[in-house]
């Protein structure tokens, strides 16, 4: 199932890692990630999406009743053209410094 689902709840220690309690009585697994983890024992609020039949990957995780963070995520695609470029102009200056020298 795909989609971005938002819930509420309060995030607690199981045996196979990090679940999340929702207001509607709703369990769901939660990724074992130091972001997850450092929430244990607090109500949060998650963004992110559904991965099997309980389980859910989080995008975003914050404290309950505060406002949303602004998501920050350098995409590889934008770090790998502007290796490009860089290369590029590298490959060109040094060709045109040593075309003078």
């Amino acid at each position: 199932m795909s989609g971005t689902t938002h819930l509420t709840g309060v995030v607690e220690r199981a045996a196979n890692g990090p679940v999340l309690r929702t207001d509607g009585g709703g369990s769901w697994e939660l990724d074992n990630t130091r972001q997850v983890r450092r929430f244990i024992g607090s109500r949060v609020e998650v963004v992110g999406e559904r991965s099997g039949f309980n389980g859910f990957a989080c995008n975003q995780i914050w404290p309950a009743g505060q406002p949303r963070p602004t998501a920050f995520k350098l995409r590889l695609e934008f770090l790998l053209a502007a290796a490009f470029v860089a290369y590029g102009l590298y490959a060109t200056v040094g060709g045109v410094v040593s075309a003078l020298g």
